[in-house]
């Protein structure tokens, strides 16, 4: 299926708590917490750090919502000084000032490729809600962000977008022949230590170069109530177990924490929803994967009342648009969609789409 600008949507249940939370989760004390609300200002203390400000303001979009909002004042979303005073964004997206968050376009030439009316094919898949569906409004989150990225960085470059529902085909087969020229939405590696993944892992860094990231999602670790890893405070305590991520997924997050055979029995050939069933069963001890669609995995599973989240060992990660290395035309392309992206988040849209997602949400 290919699709331009389709606009529908179904929700997930707890997303507008963890999409506010999505850049990180960090926690405060009580006095903190309350100093810092939506629509107001806020003066940096010792020891603040971005996402912790936003995840305390309840800003959707995180972090990188917040600095947008403040690119007057912050050089970096890293850098933080003593008596930085920050604008946290109000729920309509616009600044306490009253004012839009608006910033002027860029002046710089748009990004070109060699043939503007070859259409670009970007695939992406379903059954990864809220962020990539058939059934969502404009295809999912992130597929909005892609197309309007496209639309912003060159409005005169074709692309089609293309829902291709085997996953593992997009890196294994789809990418690597040209079949098409992006996928998304795929999660980087640390390439700068790719000495110490693994080869399914390390392909991800050798074979393909990456968009900026459009999201930065939530990992958590789930386990049923008393169980014996109920309680697990480090990776290190579910050494030993049977644990159970979907397939297509990533494995770097876990083997940077050592939790590959044999310090755990993994299983991966299962869809998305399989995981809970497996640990509902008690064919698994514990399933880690993105936050998101898996509280909508369990609470398709009737599973509310007899899960708990590890929180202790909640990670993120960052999703990209990939395109194989040796796709010429495709990576003429990669300026295209950083561009647009940047204006994206700078004109304040990006945190729009989210904004929206969160009320369709609600609503559903």
């Amino acid at each position: 299926m290919s699709m331009k600008g389709k606009t529908m949507y179904k929700g997930t249940t707890g997303l507008a708590v963890a999409v506010a939370a999505a850049a990180g989760i960090t926690t405060l004390a009580a006095g903190q917490a309350q100093a810092q609300e939506q629509c107001s200002f806020y003066t940096v203390v010792r020891g603040d750090v971005l996402s912790a400000i936003a995840s305390a303001a309840d800003v959707p979009g995180g972090f990188r919502t917040l600095f947008n909002a403040n690119t007057n004042v912050l050089a970096s979303p890293n850098e933080l000084e003593v008596g930085q005073v920050l604008a946290i964004p109000c729920a309509d997206g616009s600044l306490p000032t009253g004012a839009a968050r608006v910033t002027a376009a860029s002046t710089a030439p748009a990004p070109v490729t060699s043939a503007p009316t070859r259409a670009l094919r970007i695939a992406t898949a379903s059954d990864y809600a809220p962020f990539t569906d058939e059934d969502l409004p404009g295809g999912g989150m992130i597929t909005r962000m892609v197309e309007r990225s496209m639309q912003l960085g060159n409005p005169d470059q074709d692309f089609d977008i293309i829902f291709i529902n085997d996953w593992g085909s997009h890196l294994e087969t789809l990418l690597p022949t040209g079949a098409v020229d992006m996928a998304f939405p795929w999660f980087r590696p640390d390439c700068d230590r790719v000495e110490n993944l693994g080869p399914s892992s390390a392909y991800r860094c050798t074979e393909f170069n990456h968009s900026d990231p459009f999201y930065e999602i939530i990992v958590d670790y789930y386990t049923l109530n008393g169980s014996e890893y109920a309680n697990a405070q480090s990776t290190d305590d579910l050494f030993g177990a049977r644990v159970c991520r979907p397939e297509a997924w990533f494995t770097f997050d876990l083997e940077a924490a050592q939790l590959v055979e044999p310090n755990i029995t993994y299983v991966t050939t299962v869809a998305q929803n399989g995981c809970f069933q497996l640990l509902k069963d008690g064919e698994v001890d514990v399933v880690t994967y993105d936050g998101l669609p898996a509280e909508e995995d369990i609470r398709s599973a009737g599973m509310e009342d007899t899960v708990a989240t590890l929180e202790a060992l909640r990670g993120t990660v960052s999703s990209h648009i990939f395109v194989s290395k040796d796709n010429a035309f495709a990576n003429e392309a990669l300026p295209i969609i950083n561009a647009g992206l940047e204006q994206l988040r700078l004109s304040g849209e990006w945190f729009n789409i989210v904004r929206e997602s969160i009320q369709e949400t609600v609503e559903n």
